[in-house]
Protein backbone atom coordinates (compact mmCIF):
# COMPACT_ATOMS: atom_id res chain seq x y z
CA UNK A 1 0.00 0.00 0.00
CA UNK A 2 1.69 3.21 -1.11
CA UNK A 3 -0.88 5.46 -2.78
CA UNK A 4 -4.08 7.12 -1.58
CA UNK A 5 -6.75 9.04 -3.45
CA UNK A 6 -8.91 11.31 -1.29
CA UNK A 7 -12.23 11.82 -3.05
CA UNK A 8 -14.19 14.90 -2.03
CA UNK A 9 -13.60 18.44 -0.82
CA UNK A 10 -14.90 18.81 2.74
CA UNK A 11 -13.70 21.61 5.05
CA UNK A 12 -10.11 21.20 3.90
CA UNK A 13 -9.82 17.83 5.67
CA UNK A 14 -8.81 15.76 2.61
CA UNK A 15 -6.13 18.31 1.78
CA UNK A 16 -4.69 18.23 5.30
CA UNK A 17 -4.56 14.43 5.28
CA UNK A 18 -3.01 14.23 1.81
CA UNK A 19 -0.37 16.81 2.69
CA UNK A 20 0.63 14.95 5.86
CA UNK A 21 0.64 11.56 4.13
CA UNK A 22 2.97 12.90 1.46
CA UNK A 23 5.37 13.95 4.22
CA UNK A 24 5.43 10.30 5.26
CA UNK A 25 6.54 9.30 1.77
CA UNK A 26 3.22 8.14 0.33
CA UNK A 27 1.58 9.26 -2.88
CA UNK A 28 -1.59 10.99 -1.67
CA UNK A 29 -3.80 13.25 -3.75
CA UNK A 30 -7.19 14.95 -3.57
CA UNK A 31 -9.67 14.76 -6.43
CA UNK A 32 -12.62 17.15 -6.54
CA UNK A 33 -15.37 17.82 -9.03
CA UNK A 34 -17.01 21.08 -8.03
CA UNK A 35 -15.85 24.60 -7.24
CA UNK A 36 -15.60 25.21 -3.49
CA UNK A 37 -16.20 28.81 -2.35
CA UNK A 38 -13.38 28.50 0.20
CA UNK A 39 -10.96 27.66 -2.64
CA UNK A 40 -9.25 24.74 -0.95
CA UNK A 41 -6.29 23.33 -2.84
CA UNK A 42 -6.89 20.21 -4.91
CA UNK A 43 -4.57 17.98 -6.91
CA UNK A 44 -7.03 16.70 -9.51
CA UNK A 45 -9.93 18.94 -10.50
CA UNK A 46 -12.65 17.82 -12.90
CA UNK A 47 -15.43 20.38 -13.33
CA UNK A 48 -18.31 19.32 -15.51
CA UNK A 49 -18.01 19.46 -19.29
CA UNK A 50 -21.74 19.00 -19.77
CA UNK A 51 -23.54 21.72 -21.74
CA UNK A 52 -25.66 23.99 -19.55
CA UNK A 53 -28.64 23.30 -21.80
CA UNK A 54 -28.99 19.92 -20.08
CA UNK A 55 -29.86 21.58 -16.79
CA UNK A 56 -33.51 21.80 -17.89
CA UNK A 57 -33.90 18.31 -16.44
CA UNK A 58 -32.21 17.79 -13.09
CA UNK A 59 -32.55 14.02 -13.48
CA UNK A 60 -30.74 13.94 -16.82
CA UNK A 61 -28.13 16.38 -15.54
CA UNK A 62 -27.52 14.43 -12.34
CA UNK A 63 -27.29 11.09 -14.14
CA UNK A 64 -24.78 12.37 -16.67
CA UNK A 65 -22.79 14.15 -13.96
CA UNK A 66 -22.53 10.90 -12.01
CA UNK A 67 -21.19 9.21 -15.14
CA UNK A 68 -18.63 11.98 -15.60
CA UNK A 69 -17.33 11.58 -12.07
CA UNK A 70 -17.11 7.80 -12.33
CA UNK A 71 -15.14 8.16 -15.57
CA UNK A 72 -12.81 10.74 -13.98
CA UNK A 73 -11.98 8.33 -11.17
CA UNK A 74 -11.56 5.39 -13.54
CA UNK A 75 -9.07 7.48 -15.52
CA UNK A 76 -6.88 7.68 -12.43
CA UNK A 77 -7.72 4.43 -10.67
CA UNK A 78 -4.58 2.51 -11.61
CA UNK A 79 -2.43 5.06 -9.75
CA UNK A 80 -3.95 4.43 -6.32
CA UNK A 81 -4.41 1.54 -3.89
CA UNK A 82 -6.73 3.26 -1.42
CA UNK A 83 -9.89 5.19 -2.25
CA UNK A 84 -10.73 7.43 0.71
CA UNK A 85 -14.20 8.88 0.14
CA UNK A 86 -15.09 12.01 2.11
CA UNK A 87 -18.76 12.71 2.87
CA UNK A 88 -20.07 10.06 0.46
CA UNK A 89 -19.14 7.94 -2.52
CA UNK A 90 -20.06 9.04 -6.04
CA UNK A 91 -23.41 7.35 -6.66
CA UNK A 92 -26.49 7.53 -4.42
CA UNK A 93 -26.72 4.87 -1.69
CA UNK A 94 -23.11 3.84 -2.34
CA UNK A 95 -23.99 2.01 -5.54
CA UNK A 96 -20.52 2.65 -6.96
CA UNK A 97 -18.70 0.96 -4.08
CA UNK A 98 -18.90 -2.54 -5.64
CA UNK A 99 -17.23 -1.11 -8.76
CA UNK A 100 -14.17 -0.06 -6.77
CA UNK A 101 -14.10 -3.32 -4.83
CA UNK A 102 -13.99 -5.20 -8.14
CA UNK A 103 -10.87 -3.17 -8.92
CA UNK A 104 -9.31 -4.45 -5.68
CA UNK A 105 -9.27 -1.01 -4.05
CA UNK A 106 -9.22 -0.51 -0.31
CA UNK A 107 -12.38 1.50 0.40
CA UNK A 108 -12.65 4.10 3.13
CA UNK A 109 -15.85 6.02 3.89
CA UNK A 110 -15.28 9.17 5.95
CA UNK A 111 -18.44 10.85 7.25
CA UNK A 112 -18.38 14.57 8.03
CA UNK A 113 -21.87 15.42 9.28
CA UNK A 114 -25.00 15.99 7.25
CA UNK A 115 -24.20 13.02 5.02
CA UNK A 116 -25.21 10.67 7.83
CA UNK A 117 -26.60 12.66 10.77
CA UNK A 118 -30.24 11.62 11.46
CA UNK A 119 -30.07 9.20 8.51
CA UNK A 120 -28.02 6.18 9.49
CA UNK A 121 -25.36 4.18 7.69
CA UNK A 122 -25.80 3.12 4.08
CA UNK A 123 -26.17 -0.64 3.71
CA UNK A 124 -23.63 -0.82 0.89
CA UNK A 125 -21.10 1.11 2.97
CA UNK A 126 -21.54 -1.30 5.87
CA UNK A 127 -21.15 -4.29 3.56
CA UNK A 128 -18.31 -3.23 1.28
CA UNK A 129 -16.29 -0.44 2.94
CA UNK A 130 -13.09 -1.66 4.57
CA UNK A 131 -13.12 1.11 7.17
CA UNK A 132 -15.65 3.79 8.11
CA UNK A 133 -14.52 6.97 9.87
CA UNK A 134 -16.39 9.90 11.38
CA UNK A 135 -14.95 13.39 11.80
CA UNK A 136 -16.82 14.19 15.04
CA UNK A 137 -17.93 11.71 17.73
CA UNK A 138 -21.60 12.75 17.69
CA UNK A 139 -21.90 10.98 14.32
CA UNK A 140 -21.13 7.65 15.98
CA UNK A 141 -24.78 7.60 17.00
CA UNK A 142 -25.65 6.88 13.36
CA UNK A 143 -22.64 4.69 12.57
CA UNK A 144 -21.76 2.88 15.83
CA UNK A 145 -19.09 0.65 14.29
CA UNK A 146 -17.19 3.58 12.76
CA UNK A 147 -13.90 4.97 14.05
CA UNK A 148 -13.67 8.57 15.24
CA UNK A 149 -10.84 10.26 13.38
CA UNK A 150 -10.26 13.81 14.73
CA UNK A 151 -10.06 16.50 12.08
CA UNK A 152 -6.43 17.28 11.16
CA UNK A 153 -4.52 20.54 11.15
CA UNK A 154 -1.06 21.24 9.71
CA UNK A 155 0.56 22.99 12.64
CA UNK A 156 3.45 24.24 10.52
CA UNK A 157 0.95 26.13 8.35
CA UNK A 158 -1.01 27.64 11.25
CA UNK A 159 1.55 29.21 13.54
CA UNK A 160 0.73 30.46 17.03
CA UNK A 161 -0.24 34.14 17.06
CA UNK A 162 -1.97 34.54 20.42
CA UNK A 163 -3.96 37.62 21.42
CA UNK A 164 -2.85 41.21 22.00
CA UNK A 165 -3.48 43.14 25.18
CA UNK A 166 -5.88 46.02 24.53
CA UNK A 167 -6.86 48.93 26.72
CA UNK A 168 -10.40 50.23 27.21
CA UNK A 169 -10.18 52.60 24.25
CA UNK A 170 -9.46 49.85 21.72
CA UNK A 171 -12.03 47.70 19.97
CA UNK A 172 -12.14 43.98 20.69
CA UNK A 173 -12.34 42.03 17.44
CA UNK A 174 -14.87 39.19 17.53
CA UNK A 175 -14.87 36.83 14.55
CA UNK A 176 -17.62 34.40 13.56
CA UNK A 177 -17.36 32.38 10.32
CA UNK A 178 -20.54 30.41 9.61
CA UNK A 179 -20.61 28.05 6.65
CA UNK A 180 -24.35 27.83 7.34
CA UNK A 181 -25.94 30.49 9.57
CA UNK A 182 -28.84 28.34 10.74
CA UNK A 183 -26.66 25.38 11.67
CA UNK A 184 -24.02 27.49 13.41
CA UNK A 185 -26.53 29.59 15.37
CA UNK A 186 -25.47 32.92 13.88
CA UNK A 187 -28.68 34.66 14.95
CA UNK A 188 -27.71 34.12 18.60
CA UNK A 189 -24.24 35.52 17.96
CA UNK A 190 -25.58 38.68 16.33
CA UNK A 191 -28.09 39.23 19.16
CA UNK A 192 -25.41 38.86 21.83
CA UNK A 193 -22.96 41.19 20.09
CA UNK A 194 -25.68 43.79 19.47
CA UNK A 195 -26.69 43.69 23.15
CA UNK A 196 -23.13 44.27 24.32
CA UNK A 197 -22.54 47.04 21.81
CA UNK A 198 -25.66 48.78 23.07
CA UNK A 199 -24.23 48.57 26.57
CA UNK A 200 -21.17 50.48 25.40
CA UNK A 201 -18.60 47.76 24.76
CA UNK A 202 -16.22 48.59 21.93
CA UNK A 203 -16.60 45.65 19.56
CA UNK A 204 -15.53 45.16 15.97
CA UNK A 205 -17.70 42.23 14.88
CA UNK A 206 -16.39 40.45 11.78
CA UNK A 207 -18.66 38.00 9.99
CA UNK A 208 -16.42 35.95 7.71
CA UNK A 209 -18.39 34.59 4.76
CA UNK A 210 -18.04 34.07 1.01
CA UNK A 211 -14.27 34.25 0.78
CA UNK A 212 -11.32 31.93 0.26
CA UNK A 213 -10.00 29.93 3.17
CA UNK A 214 -6.61 31.66 2.96
CA UNK A 215 -8.23 35.09 3.19
CA UNK A 216 -10.41 33.94 6.09
CA UNK A 217 -7.31 32.83 8.01
CA UNK A 218 -5.97 36.38 7.83
CA UNK A 219 -9.10 37.61 9.63
CA UNK A 220 -8.73 34.88 12.25
CA UNK A 221 -5.18 36.00 13.03
CA UNK A 222 -6.42 39.49 13.92
CA UNK A 223 -9.21 38.26 16.21
CA UNK A 224 -9.39 38.69 19.97
CA UNK A 225 -12.34 36.31 20.42
CA UNK A 226 -13.69 33.55 18.18
CA UNK A 227 -17.29 32.32 18.22
CA UNK A 228 -17.99 28.95 16.60
CA UNK A 229 -21.11 26.74 16.83
CA UNK A 230 -23.63 28.04 19.34
CA UNK A 231 -26.54 25.95 18.10
CA UNK A 232 -27.10 23.44 20.97
CA UNK A 233 -28.67 20.93 18.59
CA UNK A 234 -25.18 19.75 17.62
CA UNK A 235 -22.94 20.35 20.62
CA UNK A 236 -19.58 19.82 18.91
CA UNK A 237 -16.68 21.96 17.72
CA UNK A 238 -15.49 22.03 14.11
CA UNK A 239 -12.57 22.98 11.92
CA UNK A 240 -13.13 26.67 12.62
CA UNK A 241 -12.51 26.08 16.33
CA UNK A 242 -9.53 23.83 15.64
CA UNK A 243 -7.86 26.34 13.33
CA UNK A 244 -8.30 29.15 15.81
CA UNK A 245 -7.10 27.15 18.79
CA UNK A 246 -4.02 26.38 16.70
CA UNK A 247 -3.49 30.10 16.12
CA UNK A 248 -3.90 30.74 19.85
CA UNK A 249 -7.31 32.40 19.93
CA UNK A 250 -9.91 31.96 22.69
CA UNK A 251 -12.92 30.10 21.29
CA UNK A 252 -16.53 30.23 22.44
CA UNK A 253 -18.61 27.26 21.34
CA UNK A 254 -21.43 25.03 22.56
CA UNK A 255 -20.07 21.56 23.28
CA UNK A 256 -22.19 18.91 24.97
CA UNK A 257 -20.81 17.79 28.30
CA UNK A 258 -21.13 14.10 27.41
CA UNK A 259 -18.72 14.60 24.50
CA UNK A 260 -16.28 16.48 26.71
CA UNK A 261 -16.37 13.67 29.29
CA UNK A 262 -15.98 10.88 26.72
CA UNK A 263 -13.74 12.37 24.03
CA UNK A 264 -12.57 15.94 24.67
CA UNK A 265 -10.66 15.79 27.94
CA UNK A 266 -9.26 19.19 28.97
CA UNK A 267 -10.93 20.94 26.02
CA UNK A 268 -10.00 24.64 26.48
CA UNK A 269 -13.11 26.05 24.82
CA UNK A 270 -15.35 28.54 26.63
CA UNK A 271 -18.59 26.54 26.62
CA UNK A 272 -21.67 28.66 26.03
CA UNK A 273 -25.37 28.49 25.20
CA UNK A 274 -27.56 30.87 23.19
CA UNK A 275 -29.16 32.33 26.33
CA UNK A 276 -25.85 32.83 28.15
CA UNK A 277 -23.75 33.94 25.18
CA UNK A 278 -23.91 37.67 25.94
CA UNK A 279 -22.80 37.16 29.53
CA UNK A 280 -20.07 34.72 28.52
CA UNK A 281 -18.81 37.18 25.92
CA UNK A 282 -18.82 39.90 28.58
CA UNK A 283 -16.47 37.78 30.71
CA UNK A 284 -13.98 37.40 27.86
CA UNK A 285 -14.29 41.04 26.81
CA UNK A 286 -13.28 42.15 30.30
CA UNK A 287 -10.58 39.58 31.02
CA UNK A 288 -7.50 39.69 28.79
CA UNK A 289 -5.67 37.15 30.95
CA UNK A 290 -8.45 34.61 30.41
CA UNK A 291 -8.36 35.23 26.66
CA UNK A 292 -4.60 34.70 26.67
CA UNK A 293 -4.83 31.57 28.82
CA UNK A 294 -7.49 29.95 26.62
CA UNK A 295 -5.45 30.73 23.52
CA UNK A 296 -2.30 29.16 24.95
CA UNK A 297 -4.15 26.06 26.14
CA UNK A 298 -5.94 25.81 22.80
CA UNK A 299 -2.66 25.54 20.91
CA UNK A 300 -1.44 22.77 23.21
CA UNK A 301 -4.75 20.92 22.88
CA UNK A 302 -4.60 20.99 19.09
CA UNK A 303 -0.99 19.82 19.13
CA UNK A 304 -2.13 16.82 21.15
CA UNK A 305 -5.47 16.02 19.46
CA UNK A 306 -5.45 17.39 15.91
CA UNK A 307 -1.87 17.31 14.61
CA UNK A 308 -2.18 16.21 10.97
CA UNK A 309 1.14 14.36 11.12
CA UNK A 310 -0.03 12.15 13.99
CA UNK A 311 -3.40 11.50 12.38
CA UNK A 312 -1.80 10.67 9.03
CA UNK A 313 0.38 8.03 10.70
CA UNK A 314 -2.67 6.55 12.39
CA UNK A 315 -4.50 6.40 9.07
CA UNK A 316 -1.60 4.70 7.32
CA UNK A 317 -1.58 1.96 9.96
CA UNK A 318 -5.33 1.50 9.55
CA UNK A 319 -4.97 1.27 5.77
CA UNK A 320 -2.27 -1.36 6.19
CA UNK A 321 -4.48 -3.39 8.52
CA UNK A 322 -7.04 -3.95 5.75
Amino acid sequence: MNSILHIGNIAGVPQELARAQRKLGFKSDVISFDYHPFEYETDLYYPTKLPSSLRYSRYIWASLRYCEKIFNILENSTKYDVFHFHFSSILPFGMDIPIWKMQKKKIIIHHHGSDIRYKGEMQLYSKFADKIFVSTPDILEWSPSAIWMPNPISLDRLLYAGVEHKDETEEIIIVHAPSNRAIKGTEYVIKAVTKLRNEGYKINFVLVENMSHNKAIEYYKKADIIIDWINPKFGIYGMFSIENMAIGKPVICNVKQKFIDMYFKDLPIFNSLPLSLAEDLRILLEDYNLRKELGEKGRKYVEQMHDANKIAKQLIELYKSI
